[in-house]
């Protein structure tokens, strides 16, 4: 989770012109709107047309110089509200690493949690009537559709306050379960190992994750701005519910090329390190290579002498 925030900060600074400045344009001419209509003439346009009579009926010896400030004026606006939404971006971006601990977050995620732990429930015992009569078509569907009522929730017990922070966080843990292999640590050098075209496609889905949370970065903007005039409200909350979908697709998109990734790729990372793996990566050869990437004087699991309970590396 760590290195993907990390690219999808430099995701967030690069390329801001073309992508930040026609949006900043747009918000711009929102706020001339908002200091023009107001909330009580929201939707009045025809009190926009008196206000450009008004700007344009100054005397021509100045009209040249006001026009010149009004552009500018207009175009730092741009420029400032997308530096804005940039920022905003960012800490969204943040805030999908936020972890289940203190009081708001730590309701929030006990609630995902509660809701996992009923949707488990109704999977036990979907399956317990499956296996009781596995020619039931029924029955067969009724697991299918309570195993993705589980997934819905999260691939793993969620222990994240948010649905994007727990996809994340179930991509480290279930490459740890099948490979045991610490993905943090791990994802740089597999980075080295992955081929260019594999690279650019992470690199493709990390760019539309960034997009995402600068659009929601936008989303809370027109919401501030709703507060002057109404109908910024609604455009900001029809951006924020359009960012949630794009930056939850692109997450769980992201989440299953890094799984495929190491499922692929794993095996050859091994080798580049100098172990033997014949076959397909195993828990032991991951716990080692863990354990080299690391460089913390921790020993893999596997290797220890004695303890089956000795904890993950």
């Amino acid at each position: 989770m760590n290195v993907f925030l990390a690219e999808l900060g430099k995701q967030l600074v690069t390329r801001w012109t073309v992508a930040l400045m026609l949006p900043g344009a747009l918000f711009a001419g929102a706020i001339v709107l908002a200091h023009v209509l107001g909330q009580r003439h929201a939707v009045d346009l025809q009190a926009l047309p008196v206000w450009l009579d008004g700007v344009t009926a100054a005397p021509a010896a100045g009209r040249s110089a006001a026009l010149l400030i009004t552009v500018a004026a207009f175009l730092f606006g741009a420029a400032a509200a997308g530096l804005a939404a940039q920022s905003v971006g960012v800490f969204v971006a943040w805030t999908w690493s936020l972890a289940g601990s203190g009081p708001v977050l730590g309701r929030l995620a006990e609630r995902r949690r509660r809701r996992w732990e009923r949707a488990d429930v109704e999977v036990a015992a979907a399956e317990r009537a499956f296996l009781a009569d596995p020619a039931d078509p029924a029955r067969r569907d009724r697991a299918r559709r309570a195993i993705a009522r589980r997934a819905s929730v999260c691939l793993v017990e969620p222990e994240r306050p948010t649905w994007i922070g727990d996809r994340l966080h179930a991509a480290d843990v279930r490459v740890h379960r099948s490979y045991g292999l610490d993905l943090a640590a791990v994802w740089p050098r597999l980075w080295l190992v992955l081929p260019d075209e594999v690279r650019a496609e992470l690199t493709a889905v990390q760019d539309r994750c960034a997009a995402a949370a600068r659009l929601a970065g936008w989303g809370v903007l027109y919401v501030v701005l709703g507060a002057f005039w109404w109908p910024a409200l609604v455009v900001g909350l029809a951006i924020l519910l359009t960012a949630r979908y794009r930056s939850r697709l692109g997450v769980a998109v992201y989440a299953e090329l890094v799984e495929s990734a190491v499922d692929l790729y794993g095996r050859d990372l091994a080798v580049q390190l100098g172990l033997s793996c014949p076959g397909r990566l195993t828990g032991e050869t991951g716990e080692q290579v863990t354990a080299i990437v690391r460089k913390d004087g921790v020993l893999p699991r596997a290797r220890r002498s004695g303890s089956a309970d000795a904890p993950r590396p």
